[in-house]
């Protein structure tokens, strides 16, 4: 193969170190090749995240730049890797740094105060403490709540799909993803385990959750099933409450209504299989999405 070699020279690379690098045409079995005869020469194949400690180690990159480009790397959206690509260019790992700073200072106010605690030391002390502590813990909260706005833009959004047993949630999965993930079956409770699946919509990436049917059981992998299917609400940022058009509102129908009564979540009411005689009560007056998952 006819391939370019550049030289970087210490320390002008991405490491800070000697780096020399190989471009070859595409392909699995050329680069194949020429890494077996490089390894034969004495070189070896780099750790994974080698090359980022070694840029951390050597001053070329903060810690937090290398968790960046590991998000970079992972991301599964152009949108989510246009957020981290924006992150990295931001300002936030200086304002991690004066905070770490703050604290060290703060540290060694508290030590100076025990340690001189019988000498005359600043009336303000305190108060100093006290401020750089309260500022710095605002920053932290408004770091946080920013971080935990964007985290279903980069991580992709929970949707979790919930109902009693045999409403059509699985058959609700299957139509979202185009294509049969889920067993559907005429018995309740077929679904005992959480399902996830993950398809883009539009830039988004939608992470699905079919869920299995909740109800009162005595079985204790189906009770465990339940249990999956709570904290798969608790975790999702949207859920898909499903009903069947063709029974009657019962008690298994209110115990889901009441669970989700108390969220804060975003919740899409789904009357699924309304292609049937619709014998179904709105007793919640809900604003349900009339369907049918298998037409």
């Amino acid at each position: 193969d006819e391939a370019i070699m550049i030289y970087f020279k210490a320390p002008y690379s991405f490491t800070g170190e000697d780096i020399v690098e190989f471009q070859t045409h595409g392909g699995f079995s050329v680069s194949e090749v020429l890494l077996e005869e490089l390894v034969s020469l004495g070189a070896r194949l780099a750790l994974a995240g080698e090359f980022s400690k070694r840029a951390c180690l050597n001053g070329k990159m903060t810690p937090l730049k290398a968790l960046n480009i590991q998000d970079l790397i992972l991301s599964k959206s152009a949108l989510a890797a246009k957020i981290i690509a924006r992150n990295m260019q931001g300002n936030l790992g200086e304002l991690l740094e004066k905070i770490r700073t703050d604290l060290v200072k703060t540290l060694a106010f508290v030590e100076t105060s025990i340690d001189y605690a019988d000498d005359d030391l600043p009336s303000d002390l305190l108060e100093q403490i006290s401020t750089m502590c309260e500022e710095n813990s605002k920053i932290l909260k408004e770091i946080y709540t920013l971080s935990q706005s964007k985290k279903g833009l980069i991580e992709g959004f929970k949707i979790a799909i919930v109902g009693k047993p045999n409403v059509g949630k699985s058959s609700l999965l299957n139509a979202l993803l185009s294509y049969e993930r889920a067993i559907v079956s005429d018995i309740a409770g077929t679904t005992r385990d959480t399902i996830e699946e993950s398809f883009k919509l539009g830039t988004h990436l939608l992470r699905i959750i079919d869920t299995a049917g909740i109800r009162e059981s005595k079985d204790a992998i189906e009770q465990i099933g339940v249990a999956l299917s709570k904290k798969s609400l608790e975790d999702a940022d949207i859920i898909l409450a499903v009903f069947d058009a063709s029974r009657v509102q019962d008690k298994e129908d209110e115990k889901i209504f009441d669970l989700l009564a108390n969220t804060d979540k975003k919740i899409f009411w789904i009357l699924n299989k309304s292609d049937l005689e619709n014998v179904f009560k709105n007793t919640q007056n809900k604003n349900f999405i009339k369907l049918s998952a298998q037409k």
